[in-house]
């Protein structure tokens, strides 16, 4: 909220998008983790599209690009985003549990814990539509990640819907896929959190350890 109502910093902007690489990264792990997962040849050969959308392919350059390309428009260089320097440790540790969730669990486990993307597209319009007016110092150009997300974010949110209303069909199947899905909340929660006391409230980790 306080980002889409331009009350963050320079610092501040460059923070999340630094930190939000991490779980860019990450989406391509946790795909193909569910994709090893998964016995249904159809599900798995829809689900690839998700892991090259972000990991690119012949002609597209993929999610992964277009997030440097933001943390680029926002004043990072190419080789601080890529080198994860200023990924927090709770970001770090949120996003590794979503990771390792995919990874240890089932494969709808997986598919539920995508649910959250549901919710993308309106997060998407309101950062086109608000990030140009508070932040005009940001390229334009940059934010074209969040532009390719807007209808493949919808598209995959419908999927992973249909996939948890044709597999969740018991109480306790069901039960569990609330479960997962507030698990994942909980990891953007805590990934905010990390954030908010790094780069808001001016806590970041080990500050009171003295070091460089």
């Amino acid at each position: 909220m306080m980002m889409n109502r331009g009350e963050l910093s320079r610092h501040q902007l460059q923070g999340w998008v630094a930190n939000r690489y991490y779980y860019q990264i990450s989406i391509p792990l946790k795909d193909a983790a569910l994709i090893s997962q998964c016995p249904d040849r159809a599900v798995r050969r829809h689900w690839l599209h998700r892991l090259l959308d972000q990991d690119g392919r012949t002609g597209s350059e993929g999610g992964i690009e277009a997030w440097i390309n933001l943390g680029e428009a926002v004043g990072l260089s190419r080789t601080e985003l890529i080198s994860e320097r200023q990924v927090l440790p709770g970001v770090r540790f949120a996003v590794d549990a979503y990771v390792n969730l995919v990874r240890w669990g089932s494969w709808q486990d997986g598919v539920c814990a995508s649910l959250t993307e549901l919710f993308a597209p309106g997060i998407h319009r309101e950062r086109l539509n608000s990030w140009p007016t508070h932040y005009p110092w940001v390229d334009p150009a940059g934010l074209a990640y969040f532009r390719s997300r807007l209808e493949v974010a919808r598209q995959d949110g419908r999927h992973g819907l249909a996939l948890v209303l044709d597999h969740c069909d018991t109480p306790a199947s069901q039960d569990r896929a609330v479960r997962i899905v507030k698990f994942k909340l909980e990891v953007l929660w805590a990934m905010l959190d990390a954030m908010y006391l790094a780069y808001v409230v001016g806590m970041p980790p080990f500050f009171n350890v003295a070091g460089d």
